[in-house]
């Protein structure tokens, strides 16, 4: 390729990166929280399809393949978000992608659509230095913010209901609790302690907690009040029985598109389906040959009831589960070198989700280090985990913590040979493929140590499995929640909150965001296959080590463009090697 060429291929990286860097998701990455709150109104999304667009234009008139993989990767990062945003506009009024990453939901007032931003928003202020002047705008600013952002929530949902659009009545009662909670812990806004301010800005303190007082009375209560007053007895008297996002207009079509988008694979709905079906005979086959050795063969609750009589599987308290969590990063901690070159490039812990999200998200999300915040951190939901068996527990752990999510974080954004877009890279098959191939590639090591261990990681494989049954039954198929519930009960070990608040997720949040978990890694499995057996006709062995530092070398991105750059870098480093011999 021509100098002219590259050239041009960075120009366009330079504004994907000035579009990415403003996204809620990565500005928590880039700048360690939130510099404003993303515009979701109509005008808004028009503004950031019609740029999507043009830069997908300018994409699409390159030839990837004739350029290093310096560009190339980066570049496929690029069409993948520009693919993303550039639907924003025709899509609004059904999904919407407040985190700017691919996560369309169906209703703002939802935890992992709205709720998740709502959360950032607060974190943001929370932890926001009040050291200048100018720090005090910004605060004022961002509480201005979410007094506007919640009336574009309300807006939007008042404009979907004229649409017909109502959210289904199973979901009400956690929109409103959802509103209800953020709503109370607005008034902590105002609690800025002395120690909050620089020495040379605390005399300014007394007055600046009263304007922010002023503001949370004036303007952030009255506009969670004013979303909630949406969800009145009318609203609630029209709202559907029914769930699914095919259930409304052009619905049908669109979850089509986020299969696609969240396993960045060409699969219907239905062969997603079907393929959940046949795994879980698999998995269940396992669970019960470690059932039948422990003499419950056939009876799954019985199973579970004795693991949860035993204390190294049950936490009476969030200072338990801690604990537990720390017996596993321990284990793999011994086991890490045998796979990985060098191990997570910064600290991480453990902490409870804040109670405003504990009813809606049945384990909670992990959170990558940032400005100002050195560890990465994954947000437990103690209320599940210590009333349930901790079964799952070990798996858990390493597909959120090591080598899952913060391993693959902590190795990209540190990562400064890449182009901002690889380093801030976000794509949903990559990140949670990738994370449960390391739950997998954590058995592989021997770090499910005991039979418990191993049937709590077959559970939790047969619960992300039944994900691909019922996400695309409720979605696509005209599933009710009864009969996916029902579902789940029969297929997993998880307690009915635990489907309750999942089924909510999958058929009134974030549609066909729960397919990536279980396509993503077994796309990954086999791409270690084929490395395997390419590299052995060339007469060498594959170093597990290389790979895994092949496929987290360009940051995450759509599983078919990574399958070429990582054969592009191994097989490219095994002709060198067999020239240089």
């Amino acid at each position: 390729m021509t100098q002219a060429a590259d050239a041009k291929a960075r120009l366009i990286l330079d504004d994907a990166w000035a579009i990415a860097r403003l996204t809620p998701f990565i500005s928590r990455q880039v700048a360690g929280g939130l510099r404003t709150l993303p515009d979701l109104s109509p005008e808004g999304a028009e503004a950031t399809a019609a740029t999507a667009r043009d830069l997908l234009g300018r994409i699409d008139a390159l030839d990837l393949d004739q350029l290093p993989s310096t560009l190339s990767a980066p570049l496929r990062q690029a069409r993948y978000s520009a693919d993303i945003w550039s639907r924003a506009d025709t899509w609004y009024w059904t999904v919407i992608d407040p985190g700017g990453v691919g996560f369309y939901g169906m209703f703002l007032p939802s935890p992992y659509c709205g709720g998740i931003i709502l959360n950032f928003a607060f974190d943001t202020l929370a932890h926001m230095p009040l050291d200048e002047p100018d720090d005090l705008d910004r605060y004022l600013d961002l509480c201005t913010g979410l007094a506007v952002m919640l009336e574009q929530w309300r807006a939007r949902t008042v404009g979907q209901a004229a649409r017909g659009m109502l959210m289904p009545r199973a979901q009400i009662p956690t929109a409103r609790g959802l509103l209800a909670a953020f709503a109370e812990r607005s008034i902590s806004l105002a609690d800025l302690g002395d120690n909050r301010f620089a020495d040379t800005m605390r005399h300014l303190a007394p007055a600046f907690r009263e304007t922010v007082r002023q503001r949370i009375v004036e303007a952030i209560q009255p506009a969670f009040a004013s979303v909630a007053d949406v969800f009145d007895l009318g609203y609630e008297s029209a709202a559907p029985e029914s769930v699914g996002l095919s259930q409304y207009e052009g619905g049908a079509d669109i979850y089509r598109h986020l299969v696609r988008i969240h396993t960045t694979m060409d699969l219907t709905p239905e062969e997603v389906h079907d393929l959940g079906r046949t795994r879980l005979q698999s998995i269940e086959a396992d669970m019960r040959r470690i059932r039948a050795e422990a003499g419950f063969a056939d009876d799954p609750a019985g199973y579970v009831a004795a693991v949860f009589s035993n204390p190294r599987f049950r936490a009476a308290n969030s200072s338990d589960v801690t604990v537990a969590f720390q017996r596993y990063i321990d284990r793999m901690d011994v086991e890490l070198p045998r796979a990985f070159h060098a191990g997570p490039l910064a600290p991480f812990d453990v902490a409870p989700l804040p109670v405003a999200m504990q009813g809606g998200m049945t384990f909670g999300y992990y959170e990558p280090p940032g400005p100002g915040r050195d560890e990465g951190r994954f947000h437990f939901n103690s209320t599940h985990l210590t009333s349930t068996p901790l079964l799952g527990l070990a798996s858990l752990t390493y597909h959120e913590l090591v080598p899952g999510h913060h391993f693959h974080f902590t190795t990209q954004n540190s990562n400064d040979r890449l182009h901002p877009i690889g380093r801030h890279a976000f794509c949903n098959a990559f990140n949670e493929g990738w994370a449960e191939y390391a739950a997998t590639l954590a058995g592989e090591l021997g770090c499910y140590a005991e039979p418990a261990e191993s049937f709590g990681r077959y559970a939790m494989e047969a619960f992300l499995t039944c994900r691909l049954v019922v996400d695309t039954g409720m979605n696509a198929l005209g599933w009710s929640l009864d009969e996916a519930r029902e579902f789940m009960r029969a297929h997993t070990t998880m307690s009915d909150a635990e489907i309750d608040s999942e089924t909510l997720r999958y058929s009134c949040d974030v549609p066909a965001q729960a397919l990536a978990y279980k396509l993503g890694e077994p796309a990954l499995l086999s791409l270690r296959e084929d490395m395997r057996s390419a590299l052995r006709a060339r007469g060498r062995e594959l170093d597990l080590r290389d790979f895994h530092e092949a496929v987290l070398a360009f940051g995450a991105m759509p599983l078919p463009d990574l399958e070429q750059e990582v054969g592009r870098r191994l097989l490219a480093t095994s002709t060198t090697s067999e020239g240089t011999a």
